[in-house]
């Protein structure tokens, strides 16, 4: 059983976040869907208060409502990690115990057991190691400063030793 603790700075959600952004042609499609989500928004909400009479005002009500989430969407949900921070602490130090069949978690005084095959949750990248479990039940994402060599040599011998299965 594998024990690893660790906290995310600002800097780790930063290369988290361009990681998770993406290169150039996932840029232009995130723009492009982005800007369509906008755009079905506007004109939801125009259909709402114009189009639509108002012998049912909850109904435009509700159109109005949903093209203003539309709209929310297309601009990437602003305020949102702001709103999400208030509700937990995302500098939390954390604590995984990993083994072959399950991902013990502990952040702060929640806690949680989840299964997982180590060679299909497992991911590295140049500055992370990202564990995943079946259903994307939970995800973790440990940044390598925060791993011994030892402890990083370990991690990838569970993954090589346990084989994925289809």
């Amino acid at each position: 059983m594998l024990q690893i603790k660790y906290r995310l700075t600002e800097e780790d959600y930063a290369e988290i976040e361009r990681e998770r952004r993406g290169g150039f042609v996932r840029r232009v499609v995130r723009i492009g869907f982005g800007s369509l989500a906008g755009l079905v928004g506007v004109f939801t909400i125009w259909q709402a208060i114009f189009l639509f009479s108002w012998n049912r005002p909850f109904a435009n009500v509700l159109l109005t409502c949903m093209g203003l989430i539309c709209v929310w969407g297309g601009l990437e949900m602003p305020g949102l990690a702001q709103f999400l921070k208030r509700l937990s602490d995302p500098y939390a130090p954390r604590e995984l115990q990993i083994d072959d069949r399950s991902i013990t978690w502990v952040r702060g005084s929640k806690s949680g057991k989840l299964q997982w095959r180590p060679g299909r949750g497992f991911a590295e990248s140049e500055r992370f190691f990202v564990l995943s479990t079946l259903r994307d039940e939970g995800k973790w994402t440990i940044p390598k400063r925060a791993v011994t060599h030892e402890l990083e040599l370990q991690l990838r011998d569970l993954v090589r030793r346990v084989p994925a299965e289809s």
